[in-house]
């Protein structure tokens, strides 16, 4: 298993042809992009790559295609999103991820029912056991698990939990006490939207969905150039032309199918049912505002 590494690392959407079938090529040449576009690693079947939409086998396929396709790119760290609604079900897939190679073990919080501080905490210390290095991902709105610092805190000291994906944004009141709690523990990625945010925080890079990929690969590079104001603009603008998650776009999985499908140039087909593509005037924001944030990195 290769350590992380600082930097950017791409969140993946599963492409799937036009009858639901996942497109598993298209998942192949995902991956190919990622790491043209300066990823230094790739999360499958996350949040945005609907893992709560997929049965185990496709689940399963999908890891397997990807880290056979990872297994081709030096140094490329390859993380799988374990994530379940219970205990038992995260092992079932944490044992797929590490027959196949894998590096790291992404993980929400149980989900659906609410756990409390204490059943969070057994749950990542159970999963910490499985030889899998975990990245704890915190997403409160879809989770529906708060978790606050303090219990991040009791969270990071488990044996083998390694780094977190924030998703938060606010500075002053989540990420500074998350930064002066944990960063001597633990690496800290966050999300795109708050990418300069974190950096200037002391982050490690971020996760960042596959239509994110270059722009936040750019201001990383800008940022440890010592050019702040151009990776800044290029947050500014990002922000502008990409909706935010599931905290508050209604069509959060179509809308990141769509400007990933833009944006990497790759078909990656519209969402399962009853989920939908963006409307057209998300459509037409993405679609309108692109050319400008690409000219802003070229």
């Amino acid at each position: 298993m290769k350590p992380l590494r600082d930097g950017v690392y791409a969140m993946l959407v599963t492409p799937m042809h036009h009858d639901g079938a996942i497109n598993y090529e298209a998942l192949r040449a995902e991956v190919r992009w990622a790491v043209e576009h300066g990823a230094v690693g790739v999360v499958v079947t996350p949040s945005i790559g609907e893992f709560a939409c997929l049965d185990d086998d496709e689940r399963w396929k999908c890891f397997s295609v990807c880290a056979d396709e990872a297994s081709q790119h030096h140094d490329l760290i390859a993380i799988a999103m374990t994530s379940d609604t219970c205990t038992k079900k995260v092992r079932e897939h944490t044992v797929r991820a590490i027959d196949y190679g894998y590096d790291a073990a992404q993980l929400i919080p149980p989900y659906y029912w609410i756990p409390d501080d204490d059943e969070v905490f057994q749950h990542y210390e159970i999963a910490a056991e499985w030889a899998l290095p975990v990245v704890v991902y915190h997403n409160p709105h879809l989770s529906k698990v708060e978790m606050s610092v303090s219990l991040l805190e009791r969270i990071a000291k488990i044996p083998n939990v390694v780094a977190m994906k924030e998703v938060k944004t606010d500075r002053q009141m989540r990420l500074e006490p998350l930064f002066a709690t944990l960063k001597e523990r633990i690496k800290l990625f966050l999300t795109y939207r708050a990418f300069t945010t974190g950096l200037l925080l002391g982050s490690n890079g971020g996760f960042a969905n596959i239509q994110s990929l270059p722009f936040c690969v750019k201001m990383y590079e800008f940022w440890k150039n010592g050019e702040r104001d151009r990776a800044e603009a290029i947050q500014n603008l990002l922000n502008e032309v990409l909706p935010r998650g599931g905290e508050s776009n209604r069509r959060h999985i179509g809308t990141n199918k769509f400007a990933a499908t833009l944006v990497t140039g790759i078909d990656m087909g519209r969402p399962r049912d009853p989920y939908k593509l963006p409307v057209e005037e998300v459509r037409q924001k993405i679609s309108g505002n692109l050319p400008e944030l690409w000219d802003l990195i070229s």
